[in-house]
């Protein structure tokens, strides 16, 4: 299932998600606001007032009443840095803050095109920029962009973006017609920027697609990104979490590189989809390069078919998996029928073929089983 499938199954909880209050004042955090509340100035008398816990919600209504105090808050909610809690603090008060927060909800609320309301801003909030917050960088720059801009009346607007939203712009890119190895390069379930990328070159395509993406499907993006960004880490059977599933889908995307040199597979559709179906089924494309020996690892019988968790395409998907796996073992292969049967509660394709090595006198018949079942129910 893609990360899009994923959401689409979800609206209903998107639509009704409000991200749970952050206890702002305990755990990891106790000891940055510790030394932020600890200073003196504008910075930390805000922080001294502010609620044991902080909502989305919080941070809304404090930008209502007080931009200053909607930026305390806003550094406050994403968990200010250990590392720099005392020097924001020290270097952010009211006078030098509020003509910066002044330009920033101009800029957002007056330019021309939605690019450069996003573009114009960021390249303010880059250090040397006449909006710089001391010790502010991209991941809380975005939080501060979307509060601020939370009332505006935007077609794109921007949203919070760091290093956990990184996989989700990577997951949704495929979907949307985007090539994500362009701007990303997966390590792990994780990923980092290509050689000559940077946050800006990512940020503004990152919202758009969100923005585009909620649009589709008929909610806000602020609930969109809530969900997103603000689900429960833990997950479970009954309830995953969303950036836990979007870098699952890029661990089984990790292979369509190495798919498409060593099999000659052109589509990039087609690499993804195939990369899915090894990482569901167990197989890592690298051990199956090395393994000449036997036939398939799998989809030899009903009871071991090759699982499909792709809804849309499947039955392409299988085509390309039989003909990588064939040319693997240096086969030449002609499907000679298709059949959908049913196998308890499951569906499954099989799929039969003649194959014929290079030292074959004639060819033999093999099938080949895919496990349909989440597609065929989409029908």
């Amino acid at each position: 299932m893609t990360f899009l499938n994923f959401i689409t199954n979800h609206i209903i909880d998107i639509n009704n998600y409000t991200q749970p209050a952050i206890h702002w004042r305990e755990g990891r955090f106790a000891n940055p606001v510790g030394k932020a509340e600890a200073t003196h100035g504008d910075f930390a008398e805000v922080v001294r007032n502010l609620p044991a816990e902080l909502s989305r919600e919080d941070v809304v209504r404090f930008f209502r009443e007080d931009l200053y105090k909607g930026f305390v808050a806003t550094v406050m909610w994403g968990g200010i840095s250990r590392f720099l809690a005392e020097g924001i603090a020290m270097n952010n008060d009211r006078n030098s803050t509020m003509p910066k927060l002044e330009r920033l909800a101009s800029l957002l609320r007056n330019a021309e095109t939605d690019i450069e309301r996003i573009e114009n801003a960021i390249a303010t909030l880059k250090r040397g920029g006449e909006n710089y917050f001391y010790g502010i960088g991209p991941s809380f720059f975005t939080k501060l962009l979307y509060f601020l801009a939370y009332d505006m009346d935007l077609n794109i607007r921007p949203l919070i973006y760091d290093e956990n939203m990184k996989p989700v712009h990577f997951a949704l890119m495929p979907e949307a017609g985007r090539n994500p190895f362009f701007y990303y390069v997966p390590v792990g379930n994780k990923v980092n920027y290509s050689e000559f990328t940077s946050f800006e070159d990512v940020y503004y395509g990152y919202c758009e697609l969100m923005c585009n993406t909620a649009r589709d499907l008929g909610t806000d993006v602020r609930n969109l990104e809530a969900w997103v960004f603000g689900s429960p880490a833990h997950i479970n059977d009954q309830r995953q979490n969303p950036r836990a599933v979007a870098k699952t889908e890029v661990d089984r995307m990790a292979a369509t590189g190495l798919i498409r040199r060593a099999f000659g597979v052109k589509e990039l559709d087609d690499a993804i989809g195939a990369s899915r179906i090894f990482y569901d089924n167990g197989i890592d494309v690298k051990e199956l390069l090395d393994n000449k020996e036997g036939f398939l690892p799998i989809g030899n019988d009903e009871e071991h078919p090759i699982l499909i968790t792709e809804t849309d395409g499947y039955v392409h998907l299988e085509y390309v998996i039989t003909a990588i796996l064939f040319r693997q073992w240096d086969l030449e292969s002609e499907m000679i029928s298709q059949c959908c049967i049913g196998v308890g509660e499951k569906m499954m394709d099989r799929l039969c073929f003649k194959v014929k090595s290079a030292q074959d006198k004639k060819p033999e018949e093999r099938n080949v089983y895919f496990d349909i079942t989440a597609g065929y129910n989409t029908l």
